[in-house]
């Protein structure tokens, strides 16, 4: 069976910082990021040669560069996925910035004029934050990690949301619990990228709106990971 490739049709590409195109059966992943100062010019103690924004890039490159087997009627055939970055000044970049967060993990956010009408839009608390298209990614805010491991596979994680794809993990705005059968994903665990989220990213370059793991409501488990989440604020508070 022949594959029949999914088109990525951009309004416009000179304002669009990430873009998906076909080579035969690779997809390239061509990606303008624009890095703060501090991301351009320090880095980890324990890489002292390599400033965050290296890491950024690498983490990123390294995580999401992959021959995967999609298992889909119209792909049976594996594809390879190959990330390309561009120069700054090419087209519209989407922002990188590291800098010290005093309660937020890291996080990929919208621009005020962009945030919490997400969710008319989508249906998902995740929205009120990221209210993601091809041509408004967000931009990652990463605090300065202390160890260049870290600083990699969480790049590799904020960077699975600039491609238009939701956590995996048991966020709040997920009611705290995890989708089923993905603590090895990359958007769960910062682990290793999975099929399903090749998928995930195809589809929300291709239909121009952000794919989201299933959620559901237990109250159980909303409540203790609210009682947990509670905690752990007031601890980095009193720290």
């Amino acid at each position: 069976m022949q594959a029949i490739f999914p088109n990525f049709a951009y309004r416009r590409p000179s304002r669009t910082p990430i873009q998906l195109s076909w080579s035969g059966r690779t997809l390239v992943v061509a990606c303008c990021l624009r890095f703060n100062r501090r991301a351009r010019s320090t880095g980890p103690a324990d890489s002292p040669d390599q400033t965050y924004a290296d890491l950024i890039l690498a983490g990123i490159e390294q995580a999401w560069s992959g021959t995967y087997q999609l298992g889909t009627e119209a792909m049976p055939e594996p594809v390879t996925v190959l990330v390309r970055f561009q120069a700054e000044g090419t087209r519209k970049a989407a922002a990188v910035r590291v800098h010290r967060l005093l309660l937020m993990p890291a996080h990929v956010i919208s621009p005020l004029y962009r945030r919490i009408w997400g969710i008319f839009r989508t249906g998902q608390l995740e929205s009120m934050g990221l209210n993601w298209t091809p041509r408004h990614p967000g931009s990652i805010v990463m605090p300065p990690y202390r160890q260049a491991r870290t600083v990699r596979s969480v790049a590799a994680h904020e960077f699975g949301h600039l491609l238009g794809i939701g956590d995996a993990y048991g966020a709040l705005y997920r009611f705290y619990s995890a989708a089923p059968g993905t603590g090895h994903y990359m958007m769960h665990s910062n682990s290793q990228v999975q099929p399903e989220e090749v998928r995930m990213l195809i589809r929300a370059h291709a239909s121009g709106r952000m794919q989201f793991f299933p959620r559901r409501w237990q109250t159980r488990v909303f409540r203790d990971g609210l009682r947990r989440e509670f905690g752990q604020l007031l601890r980095r508070i009193k720290s």
